[in-house]
C-alpha cells in the first residue's frame, strides 16, 4: 500500500471514528457530496483542503501521518520475559503504560510520582526488554504496537485481571456517561454469529477512537474502559431444578 494510500485510509477511519459522514463533510467543506467522494476516491486532496479536514477533526498533519504510520492489523502479544518483568515491577508497568500509549518521559515526570533517576532506569530497563528503543536525550521509539493483548492465563492476566474486573465493576454506572446492562434471550446460531461481528467491529471502533483522540491535549479526554460479555448461558440456578435425561420428577401423594 503506497504512503498516499495509507494516509487516506487513515483519513477515512478517522471520519468513520467520529461519525462524521461525507455528506456533512460536504456541508462543512461548502462542497457537493460528489466532490468529496470524488476527493476520497481519487485521492487527490491540496494541503489546504487536508488541513481543512484534519481541523474538523481535531486533528493536524503530524497527528494524521502519526496515525497511519501506526496502522496495525490484528493485536499482537508481549514476550512472557517482557510480561513477567511488567508484573513484577508496577511503577515500571504504569510507566511503560504510559509510553505505550503516547505520553513522553517528560510529560511523566511532571504528571506522575516518578524522579528523573527512576524515569531513566525505566527507560533502560524497557530498551532491555525491547519495548521501546532509546535514543538520545530520553527520545524513544515503540518496539510493540500499541493495540496489544495480555496473555491469557500470563503474567499480567494473574497479577492484575481480578483487582482489575473487582474495581471495574465497583460503580453504580449511573452517570450520564455510564452504561450498564445485562440482559438475557433465546438466540438462534445465526443471529448468534451477527452478535459477535458486531462485537467486534465495535472494539475495532473503540480502538480506532482511542487512537484518533491520543492526538488530542491530555485535559481534552479521559481514561475509559469498556467491557462486553457474551456468551451462551443459563443461570446455574436453572440447572440445579432441570431433570436429567432419564429421570423424572417425584410426586408427594396428594
Amino acid at each position: 500500500m503506497s504512503q498516499t494510500t495509507q494516509l487516506v485510509s487513515t483519513l477515512k477511519k478517522c471520519l468513520k471514528a467520529k461519525g462524521m459522514t461525507y455528506q456533512q463533510l460536504a456541508r462543512e467543506l461548502e462542497l457537493s457530496e460528489a466532490s468529496v467522494k470524488r476527493l476520497f476516491s481519487e485521492q487527490s486532496f491540496s494541503l489546504k483542503r487536508l488541513e481543512e479536514i484534519c481541523n474538523l477533526l481535531d486533528l493536524n498533519f503530524y497527528d494524521l501521518a502519526k496515525l497511519s504510520a501506526n496502522a496495525e492489523g490484528e493485536p499482537g502479544a508481549l514476550t512472557l520475559d517482557q510480561e513477567i518483568a511488567l508484573s513484577e515491577n508496577p511503577k515500571l508497568l504504569v510507566y511503560a503504560y504510559l509510553l505505550i500509549n503516547g505520553r513522553e518521559p517528560a510529560g511523566i515526570l511532571r504528571d506522575y510520582n516518578v524522579t528523573e533517576a527512576e524515569s531513566l532506569q525505566f527507560l533502560l530497563e524497557l530498551d532491555k526488554l525491547k519495548i521501546i528503543e532509546l535514543y538520545p536525550d530520553n527520545r524513544v521509539r515503540l518496539l510493540v504496537g500499541k493495540n496489544f493483548v495480555w496473555r491469557k492465563d500470563g503474567p499480567m492476566a494473574k497479577t492484575y485481571e481480578n483487582r482489575i474486573r473487582r474495581e471495574f465493576m465497583d460503580s453504580t454506572f449511573d452517570q450520564i456517561d455510564e452504561r450498564l446492562s445485562f440482559e438475557t434471550g433465546k438466540l438462534s446460531e445465526g443471529s448468534r454469529s451477527v452478535m459477535l461481528k458486531k462485537i467486534d467491529r465495535l472494539l475495532k471502533e473503540y480502538y480506532e477512537l482511542t487512537e484518533i483522540d491520543k492526538a488530542l491535549p491530555q485535559e481534552r479526554s479521559k481514561n475509559t474502559g469498556l467491557l462486553i460479555a457474551f456468551r451462551p448461558w443459563v443461570f446455574s440456578l436453572f440447572d440445579e431444578y432441570r431433570l436429567k435425561p432419564g429421570s423424572s420428577a417425584s410426586k408427594s401423594p396428594a
